[in-house]
C-alpha cells in the first residue's frame, strides 16, 4: 500500500493545470483517455479509494477535468473520438466508476450526460464501412458503455450496436470470428482488437437486452478461440491467424492473451454455467502457469508491467479469480507478480514510477507513464487491491470499474 500510495505521489507530481482541473502528458502530448491520460487516472484513483487509499490529491484535479470536458461537449474539447481507450466512452467510464466509489452524484450525471451524446450519434451517424469492431476504440467497447446506462437512448443505440456487431462476425473454423476493421487482413483471437473482445461485448449485451440471440453469436466466438488455441504443449491464446514470423505466436497479456480472453470464459459461465467454460477458464489460468511468468525467459520476454500487456493485468485477472473462488493460492500466486513488480519499481524525489521495456529500442527503457493501461495509475491501484484483499476479507473489497478491466 505504501508503494502504491508513492505512486499517485509520483502521479500528482507530472501532472499540469488543465481546464477544470488537472491532465497528463505522454511523450508531451496531454490526452484524457482511459488507456493513457485524465480517464484512465481517476479510474485508477476509484479502484484505489475502493482498496482504502486515499489518492483525494490526483483524483481531485482528475475528477474537475472530466467533469468540465462532459460540460464542453465534443466540439470544443480535445478527445477524437467515441472510442473507450481513445475517446469519450473512456470519460464516461472513469466517471462512473468514481461515482460508484464514492457516491459522486455529479460523476454520475456527467457520465450519463455522456454517455447518452454517445448513444445520440450512434442513432443519428450512418455507420462507417471502415469502422472498428475492437474493445478498444470501435463497437464493441462502445456496446459495453452503453449497456451500462439504462437510458431510452442509450438502450435503443446498444440494440443498433450489437445487430451490426453480431453481423461484422466471420466464419471461422469451430465457430466465428471477428477482425478489428473489415479492411484488416489478419484475424486477433484476443481481448483488444479482437474475436475475444468482440464475443464479451455480444455476451455482456445479451444478458442486458434479454437477447439470447447475441449470447449465441457470442458462444460461436468462444468456440473459435477455443479452437485455435489448441496446441501440442497445451493451450494457449494466439496472437494472431495466421501467425506473423517478426512476432511471438502467443501472448498473455489483457490485451492478446490468456489474461483478457479468460474474462469472456467467465462472462459465459455466468451467463450459462457448463463444465466447457469453466474448462477454459482452467486452462487459461494452466496457460499463465506455463508461461513461467514474471521470469525473463530471453529478450523482449515479459518486459511489460502494466495493466494492458503486462504483469499487473495478469495480476488483476488472478485477483478476480480469487475473489470468485476463494482459492488462496490465486492471493499467493499475484503476491509473487507484486514482488517483482515492486523490484522495479523507480524510486524519485517526487514518489515511485515503472519503466516498461522495448528491447530492440536503444536504450530499452521506455519513459515512465502516469496512465492507466501502461502505466503508474493502473498498477497502483492493482496494487492497492492486491494489499486490501490480503488484509480485509474478501467480500469487503470492492472492484469499481467495468468487471472487463
Amino acid at each position: 500500500m505504501d508503494l502504491a500510495s508513492r505512486a499517485f505521489d509520483w502521479i500528482a507530481s507530472v501532472a499540469v493545470a488543465a481546464d477544470g482541473g488537472l491532465a497528463w502528458r505522454e511523450d508531451g502530448v496531454l490526452f484524457d483517455d482511459l488507456y493513457s491520460g485524465t480517464a484512465g487516472v481517476l479510474l485508477g484513483c476509484a479502484e484505489a479509494e475502493a482498496a482504502g487509499l486515499g489518492t483525494s490529491h490526483v483524483a481531485d484535479g482528475a475528477r474537475g477535468r472530466l467533469l468540465a470536458l462532459a460540460r464542453q461537449g465534443p466540439g470544443e474539447a480535445t478527445l477524437p473520438d467515441d472510442g473507450v481507450f481513445s475517446g469519450w466512452a473512456g470519460v464516461a467510464v472513469a466517471l462512473r466508476a468514481w461515482s460508484d466509489t464514492t457516491g459522486d452524484a455529479a460523476a454520475a450525471q456527467a457520465a450519463g450526460q455522456v454517455t447518452q451524446q454517445i448513444a445520440g450519434r450512434v442513432r443519428n451517424t450512418p455507420p462507417d464501412p471502415l469502422r472498428c469492431n475492437d474493445i478498444i476504440s470501435g463497437d464493441a467497447g462502445l456496446l459495453l458503455v452503453l449497456i451500462a446506462d439504462d437510458a431510452d437512448t442509450s438502450v435503443q443505440a446498444a440494440q443498433i450496436l450489437a445487430g451490426r456487431l453480431a453481423e461484422a462476425a466471420e466464419p471461422a473454423p469451430g465457430g466465428l470470428h471477428w477482425r478489428m476493421e473489415a479492411t484488416t487482413q489478419a484475424i486477433m483471437p484476443g481481448f483488444s482488437h479482437g474475436t475475444a473482445g468482440a464475443a464479451y461485448a455480444l455476451a455482456a449485451a445479451g444478458r442486458a437486452l434479454h437477447r439470447p440471440d447475441l449470447v449465441d453469436v457470442a458462444t460461436r466466438g468462444a468456440e473459435a478461440i477455443l479452437a485455435a488455441g489448441n496446441h501440442p504443449g497445451g493451450w494457449a491464446v494466439p496472437l494472431q491467424i495466421p501467425p506473423r514470423p517478426d512476432r511471438p505466436d502467443v501472448m498473455y497479456g489483457w490485451c492478446h492473451g490468456t489474461a483478457g480472453t479468460a474474462r469472456l470464459f467467465v462472462l459465459l459461465d455466468e451467463i450459462d454455467p457448463q463444465p466447457r467454460w469453466q474448462h477454459a477458464i482452467d486452462a487459461c489460468l494452466g496457460a499463465l502457469r506455463d508461461s513461467r511468468l514474471p521470469a525473463r525467459l530471453y529478450p523482449g520476454y515479459w518486459d511489460n508491467l502494466a495493466r494492458c500487456c503486462g504483469t499487473a493485468g495478469v495480476g488483476q485477472f488472478l485477483l478476480d479469480r480469487y475473489q470468485a473462488t476463494g482459492d488462496t493460492a490465486l492471493l499467493d500466486w499475484t503476491a509473487v507478480l507484486a514482488a517483482d513488480v515492486a523490484a522495479r519499481a523507480l524510486t524519485t524525489a517526487q514518489g515511485v514510477c515503472w519503466s516498461n521495456t522495448e528491447h530492440t529500442k536503444t536504450p530499452p527503457e521506455l519513459a515512465p507513464e502516469p496512465g492507466f493501461m501502461q502505466g503508474a495509475a493502473g498498477i497502483a491501484s492493482w496494487l492497492a487491491r492486491l494489499h486490501a484483499l490480503r488484509t480485509r476479507p474478501a467480500s469487503r473489497v470492492a472492484r469499481p470499474g467495468p468487471a472487463w478491466l
